[in-house]
């Protein structure tokens, strides 16, 4: 190599390394204070090492207003590039705080969704690691700005696609994480919201502060925006490594199966002992999640939110597979509106990314009441029948106890192309409880001869249980089997294994053809 040129590779070497110092010590120090990573140690801990490759490191704003042309501004504010995760393919998109607040301009906007589009083309993940002020006052043209928010709703189902909140992410930027199919809040800096504090109060007059309106706290206790909570930086980034290892790289692909020993025909005993004796005693379907999959690999989906239904991640014989539990520890695994919303949800990523639906059922139906009926429970109820109607993986389901009014729909019906249908002894079906439904079909008799009514509703109780055990609902195909409670893994390693090649496209659908049905959303 000659001298110039080997002066000119030098030269590239020190303003590599000028660049990748983002905003500068001073800057870095404050994020530091914060509580926050940078952007790019962010990625060294996502990537495997070695493995991270960036583009546009060079981009600067193109715009000359403010003179934004003559800022120092190493790629205009944003890291973007591609790497393996666990040793898979994946892009990523880093907003540098500490480059003009990580604002998007036009630059900015075009890398991240460049690494939007590589992404999709490559059939890989993508994740965004989001902590900016929204989009660019100074720049005006959001042309850029908006094109990354439909490409979040183009990909999201097509590659996952995962948002991690970080700093503030607000007004028109927050539409792209909230398309995304998984989203992190991150506890005392996330900021995520369409209007913030002072235009609230400017224009309700009401107060409120960043914290209370939309941090991580508020995203995933009241109002279900995030799937997950992390306390720090380092540890979102655990949780967007784990859940990745659950997902396929894309929409085509089969979910990935790890290596598992254990034997296929073993009984767990301890199932048999979970349901309590007493119909109205509750208990934690956490358990038994727990001793159907494997072990230590149950990952929950938003574990702080509509806690009267749990949905997790988890893997059976190194299969990865979704269950869902009513939990009735929690309004006695009622659904009600955030938990049919919480189920649709899922249901519909299960779909997407090929992975088998596992229902653990133990309900006694819809949420009464007067708020859940003006809240629209119907419309809410109605997301998770058609959910569950449009969805074309396997699906088993487990009946562990009440299986009770309109609730039995979602959680696994005959009707919605369920491919098994279990019961526990110790199931329980109806419209609606033998005591409630007894005295709606007693109520003329028991009124005309009330000295006998109590012993007439005690007989009529007896009758209507008598009529509804599981071998008379097995009587009438409505179950497959009865099953003891310790045999429940090993039918469903072996259903899993028989359903691994459903074709979703041999499933019954009505002659006539249409784009989709108007969603109940």
């Amino acid at each position: 190599m000659g001298e110039l040129n080997r002066q000119k590779m030098l030269e590239l070497i020190e303003k590599k390394k000028k660049w990748k110092e983002g905003g500068g010590a001073a800057r870095i120090k404050r994020q530091h204070d914060r509580g926050k990573l940078t952007a790019r140690e962010r990625l060294d801990l996502l990537f495997d090492e070695g493995t991270f490759v960036e583009y546009g490191i060079f981009v600067q704003p193109d715009s000359s207003l403010h003179g934004l042309d003559k800022v120092h501004a190493p790629g205009d504010g944003v890291v973007t590039g591609f790497g393996k995760v666990n040793g898979r393919l994946t892009w990523a998109v880093s907003q540098d705080f500490t480059v003009l607040g990580g604002t998007m301009g036009q630059n900015h906007s075009k890398k991240i969704n460049r690494a939007s589009e590589e992404a999709a083309r490559n059939g890989c993940p993508c994740v965004y690691f989001w902590d900016g002020g929204g989009g660019r006052i100074q720049e005006a043209h959001f042309r850029d700005v908006i094109k990354c928010t439909m490409l979040a709703a183009k990909n999201s189902g097509y590659i996952p696609t995962v948002s991690v909140i970080m700093g503030a992410c607000a007004g028109g930027s927050a539409y792209a994480p909230i398309l995304n199919d998984f989203m992190i809040t991150v506890d005392k800096t996330s900021k995520f919201y369409l209007c913030g504090p002072s235009v609230i109060e400017s224009v309700t007059g009401e107060k409120v502060n960043d914290e209370q309106l939309a941090g991580a706290w508020t995203e995933n206790m009241i109002s279900g925006n995030a799937q997950q909570w992390a306390a720090n930086d380092e540890e979102a980034i655990w949780h967007v490594k784990k859940y990745l290892s659950y997902m396929p790289q894309n929409c085509n692909e089969k979910v990935p199966i790890y290596p598992y020993e254990d034997d296929i025909n073993r009984r767990i005993y301890e199932l048999d002992d979970i349901i309590p004796d007493d119909p109205k005693k509750s208990y934690d379907c956490h358990e038994v999640i727990e001793l159907l999959a494997d072990k230590n690999s149950v990952y929950e989906y938003q574990p702080y939110w509509a806690t009267n239904i749990v949905c997790c991640f988890a893997r059976v014989m190194g299969e990865t597979v979704g269950f869902i539990a009513n939990q009735t520890m929690v309004k006695s695994g009622c659904f009600d509106i955030d938990a049919s919303d919480k189920f649709a949800r899922f249901v519909d990523l299960l779909d997407c990314y090929n992975i088998p639906m596992i229902t653990l059922t133990d309900t006694p139906g819809f949420m009464p009441g007067k708020a859940q009926e003006h809240g629209g429970i119907i419309r809410h109820g109605a997301k998770t029948l058609e959910a569950c109607y449009r969805a074309t993986v396997p699906k088993i389901q487990v009946v562990l106890r009440k299986n009770v009014g309109g609730a039995c729909l979602p959680m696994g019906w005959n009707l919605f192309n369920l491919d098994l249908n279990l019961y526990w002894p110790t199931f329980d079906y109806g419209i609606m409880n033998p005591v409630s439904a007894c005295k709606v079909i007693m109520k003329s008799k028991m009124k005309q001869d009330p000295e006998h009514a109590q012993e007439m509703l005690d007989e009529a109780v007896k009758e209507f249980e008598d009529a509804r055990t599981p071998y008379a609902m097995c009587g009438h195909m409505f179950a497959d089997d009865i099953i003891e409670p310790n045999q429940t893994r090993m039918m469903l390693i072996k259903a899993l294994e028989m359903l691994r090649n459903k074709n979703p496209e041999l499933i019954p659908i009505p002659e006539r053809r249409k784009k989709h049905s108007v969603s109940p959303r």
